[in-house]
């Protein structure tokens, strides 16, 4: 990717970043670090967990109302409770039967949703992979250049948008021509329209249930 389009997502990512979650945790204490890991200790209650150039790791059943990095992942652990996750440069991973009341989003990086979680907003990349294990989204998967694997039973309420790329986008991730691949398990539920605006590899198993498929760069398998 040429370095004034990395330029462009990083700022515009970094607003994203610094905008203002919805307050879940009261007047719980806030930690950050520039250049170093943030941790929250499990069962705490913070503000805001973030990082610059570091990891944010959410322990088992914190509540917090935000946790976000611009180079670093994100962890969160089982039980927890979140306003919102984000990273720019870095994947977010979620673990088991946790709470996000708003999104879940990176630009460079995957996103993992553990079963029995929620995200009550959209789950969003711009190159990087989404795995919806046996969770709810009550929002929208948006990506670039990213596959999508829903299992287990996952459900996504707001469907499936997959947008176009710009050629100067093209040299981080996928090749221009290679078709993002989603794959929707039998137990699955997309409720919303599923939109492709680049070539898409689509498989949707036997009795999984999703909305209407719109793009013309569409192969079934």
């Amino acid at each position: 990717m040429k370095f004034a389009t990395l330029v462009v997502l990083a700022v515009v990512a970094f607003a994203a970043w610094a905008g203002s979650p919805v307050t879940l945790a009261g007047d719980g204490r806030n930690i950050s670090s520039v250049n170093g890991t943030v941790t929250g200790s499990s069962g705490e209650t913070y503000g805001t967990l973030s990082a610059v150039n570091g990891n944010v790791n959410v322990g088992n059943g914190v509540t917090a109302d935000l946790a976000k990095t611009v180079n670093g992942e994100i962890e969160v652990g089982n039980h927890a409770k979140l306003g919102e996750a984000k990273t720019v440069n870095g994947s977010v991973d979620i673990g088991d039967d946790v709470a996000i009341t708003g999104n879940a989003s990176t630009v460079n990086g995957g996103v993992e949703v553990g079963k029995r979680s929620r995200v009550g907003g959209d789950v969003t990349t711009v190159n990087g992979e989404i795995e919806i294990d046996g969770a709810e989204v009550a929002g929208k998967l948006i990506t670039r250049n990213g596959d999508i694997e829903l299992t287990d039973g996952a459900r996504v309420r707001g469907g499936i948008h997959i947008k176009t790329q710009n050629d100067s986008n093209w040299g981080w991730g996928k090749d221009k021509d290679e078709p993002v691949k989603v794959h929707i398990c039998s137990t699955c539920i997309v409720d919303g329209e599923l939109r492709f605006e680049r070539a898409v590899e689509l498989r949707v198993d036997a009795g999984a249930k999703i909305g209407q498929v719109i793009g013309d760069k569409v192969t079934r398998r």
